[in-house]
């Protein structure tokens, strides 16, 4: 509070001294990042595109002017507000009833398109800029959540949607219409075996491969192009595998982390029977992700433990020391944002969204959610960074997916 507020001169009708604020300053540069990238005074963003576009003699890099505009603007901006996507109804047309999204993620080149699965089973891909639908794949009947999604790199129109009824199918959306009227043909999807009580599909990076787990100790293997399950590896933890992820540049090498606290590293050229490596939490993990570059892992164990781990050997690089709740129920999970500098955070029991610098561990900033009316429930079902865009994210509350906006226009910076 003072450190935000230096001209404060009384506090809880005490004063407050030269001491107090020299103090608080030194507790908040010790936790908090003033601005991104440890800038320390505002600048113009006016003043950063017109150094860019003369090219001054000190021959900065386009990733320097990025950043300093991210910073730029993230100063110039007031705190972010909660802006809901728009995208209730326009789907269905004469069907009065909402969509409600439970998981989603960026679309790996095209940086205005996302999917997002429901709760009701459906797979719907929108313009998140323009809120527009541009594909919509109805659910084939049974009582299913969509918890699964991942898109193929080297196709850029296909991805693959795993439910937790076991359903696993791989859609191209060129084929798929953006209403609900629209036939639904057979070859816009291709059907893979089941894999029972899902929670997570990844593909590898040559979008040959991909991996499902689940409320089980197992993970299985896929082949894309003939659509068989190739392997089946048993008991590779102790207790249910939450979540499976491949390296974004090895395409042979995943991880898995475990309600049993446990985070392993594996290579497909070793056939797995024993893990690269284990990392352990002190409670149980709740996801795990490479980040952009490959160089460490990001581990979210319940009720706040993130750490930042070398991926090479599992050796830990960084602790975010996020202070825990006491609730073995606030499950938490973090990904890396655009490149591997920043991680939001967030937790199913808590009203704010943390992002942290990922190379000190400072916080850049704690954004408060607030609920609609009184007693309202306010959680996390799902979060992820734009990959496109500096310090920009967005998050699934209250099943509709929500930007947080420091500028009106539905992102984060």
């Amino acid at each position: 509070m003072i450190a935000s507020f230096p001209k404060l001169n009384v506090l809880d009708n005490l004063p407050i001294g030269k001491m107090d604020n020299e103090r608080a300053k030194d507790i908040f540069t010790s936790h908090f990042e003033y601005l991104p990238y440890n800038r320390h005074s505002k600048e113009s963003v006016v003043s950063v595109l017109k150094q860019r576009e003369i090219r001054t003699k000190s021959r900065k890099s386009q990733n320097f002017y990025s950043r300093s505009l991210s910073a730029a603007k993230m100063g110039s901006s007031a705190w972010p507000t909660l802006h809901p996507l728009s995208i209730t109804g326009s789907v269905l047309r004469d069907e009065r009833r909402n969509l409600r999204p439970r998981q989603f993620e960026y679309h790996p080149s095209d940086s205005s398109l996302m999917v997002f699965g429901t709760l009701d089973g459906e797979v719907v891909v929108i313009n998140h800029e323009s809120e527009k639908i541009v594909s919509y794949i109805p659910s084939l009947g049974a009582l299913n959540s969509v918890l699964g999604l991942c898109w193929l790199k080297k196709y850029p129109s296909k991805l693959i949607a795993g439910s937790d009824n076991g359903s696993l199918r791989l859609y191209d959306i060129q084929h798929m219409p953006a209403t609900s009227r629209g036939t639904h043909h057979n070859r816009g999807s291709v059907n893979f075996d089941d894999f029972d009580q899902l929670t997570s599909v990844h593909v590898n990076s040559m979008d040959e491969l991909f991996v499902a787990s689940g409320y089980s100790r197992n993970v299985a293997l896929y082949d894309i192009s003939s659509g068989r399950c190739l392997q089946v590896f048993d008991n590779m933890h102790r207790e249910h595998i939450n979540v499976v992820k491949f390296s974004n540049h090895n395409p042979s090498v995943f991880a898995t982390s475990s309600f049993d606290k446990d985070v392993k590293l594996w290579d497909l050229r070793k056939k797995p029977n024993q893990p690269c490596y284990t990392a352990s939490s002190s409670r149980g993990n709740v996801m795990v992700c490479f980040s952009p570059d490959d160089h460490y892992l990001l581990v979210s164990a319940v009720d706040n433990e993130v750490k930042q781990l070398l991926a090479v050997d599992g050796r830990l690089h960084l602790d975010f020391g996020i202070a825990s709740t006491g609730s073995s129920q606030n499950y938490s999970r973090s990904y890396y944002m655009s490149g591997r500098d920043y991680v939001i955070s967030g937790s199913c029991d808590e009203h704010v969204v943390r992002i942290c610098c990922a190379n000190t561990g400072r916080r850049l900033r704690d954004v408060s959610l607030e609920g609609k009316g009184a007693g309202a429930s306010m959680f996390v079902q799902s979060l992820r960074g734009d990959p496109f865009r500096v310090i920009c994210c967005e998050l699934i509350l209250f099943n509709v997916i929500i930007s947080l906006d420091h500028y009106n226009r539905g992102f984060l910076f």
